[in-house]
């Protein structure tokens, strides 16, 4: 993006995508900058790319996500059609992004960008553009985007308007209409190395050196995933973990349908994030054990706090079509919780299907 702004080829329309947390939502706001920066540097030697000084009046105000050529469509609650409670909740989330820039919004069904939002982007961006400002505006979260919405969306990047650049952020392209992914340059933003989110925590973050090392493992790239841990790691979380690995536990060594009550008796099934974070501690566990399983060290794993128990598991994995039976189960379930799906009934199935897995595995 940076090139094409200094090769003077800026595109009317962005997809940046990649995994939540990774910083999709700050290179839009870095990108928004640079467009209207009064003094671009390179970030380092004349080969590199440029970059916003962010010390300049119009850095400054973009960055505090305060400025007049910006705007911003993101997923807010229901708010029964009325614009200045819509108003407030988008602040709201605005003061989150300031707070902690790598924050992740919790997911519910009922959160969405409401297309009376796009709408008003819309007209707003039909009058001119003050002198020198070039209007940004950032789609965040495009998979909840309402299809009324997309559809308003869909001319606006058709036809941008003059001195516009539009940047559409979601975790999952496919989701999108054919039609809006083909009319705007993509841009991937990739997962970030343990060692880089394990600095990012402990220097943002009261936390002690080890429990920085396994939030930045657990949190598969994304620091906003860590963040979001290093915040709720107390008593509780740990708790939490603990009880995941226990139903993990239980798949392969509890031979009685007790998984299926447990799962009832220690989880809240109405809770789709709490449900989302057990199926993703168990992807991790998987890949744990079968790496163990194949190397017989734990040195690498991620879940280092469980490393006996891993290491117990993984003479389960001895059959190498385990995990990856294991993991499309779990892919399938967490796309299904995505679409609302009855919570209790789909982590049910999900269980009867991996001791199903585990058994045919171990016949073999």
């Amino acid at each position: 993006m940076s090139r094409c702004f200094e090769l003077e080829r800026t595109a009317g329309a962005y997809l940046l995508y990649g995994p939540e947390g990774t910083g999709r939502w700050q290179l839009a706001v870095s990108f928004a900058a640079l467009l209207n920066c009064e003094k671009p540097q390179k970030y380092s030697g004349d080969e590199a790319p440029l970059v916003p000084c962010g010390e300049c009046r119009n850095c400054r105000n973009i960055f505090a996500l305060n400025y007049e050529g910006l705007s911003f469509a993101v997923p807010i609650p229901p708010h029964g059609n009325k614009p200045e409670q819509a108003i407030d909740l988008t602040n709201e989330f605005l003061e989150r992004k300031r707070a902690e820039p790598f924050w992740i919004p919790g997911s519910t069904a009922s959160t969405n960008i409401p297309v009376a939002v796009a709408r008003e982007i819309k007209k707003r961006l039909a009058l001119k553009a003050s002198p020198g400002v070039t209007r940004a505006v950032i789609f965040y979260q495009m998979e909840r985007m309402k299809t009324a919405s997309s559809d308003a969306l869909l001319k606006m990047i058709e036809e941008p308007p003059a001195d516009t650049v539009v940047m559409l952020l979601t975790s999952r392209p496919d989701s999108l209409l054919p039609t809006i992914q083909s009319r705007a340059q993509k841009i991937k933003v990739s997962s970030h190395p343990a060692s880089a989110i394990e600095e990012y925590i402990r220097r943002g973050y009261d936390t002690s050196e080890k429990k920085a090392r396994l939030v930045s493992r657990i949190a598969e790239g994304s620091v906003g995933r860590a963040v979001e841990i290093a915040e709720s790691y107390d008593e509780d979380e740990g708790s939490r973990r603990g009880v995941a690995l226990l139903l993990f536990k239980s798949l392969f060594l509890d031979k009685s349908p007790d998984l299926l009550a447990h799962m009832n008796d220690v989880l809240d099934l109405r809770d789709r994030g709490e449900a989302e974070n057990l199926l993703r501690l168990w992807q991790l566990l998987i890949r744990d054990c079968a790496s163990v399983s194949v190397s017989g060290e734990v040195e690498a794993i991620v879940n280092v706090d469980f490393a006996a128990d891993i290491k117990k598991l993984s003479g389960f994995f001895a059959n190498s079509r385990l995990p990856a039976g294991m993991t499309v189960h779990i892919k399938n379930t967490l796309a299904d919780l995505r679409l609302n799906v009855h919570i209790q009934g789909a982590l049910m199935a999900l269980a009867l299907r991996l001791k199903s897995e585990i058994q045919a595995a171990n016949q073999l």
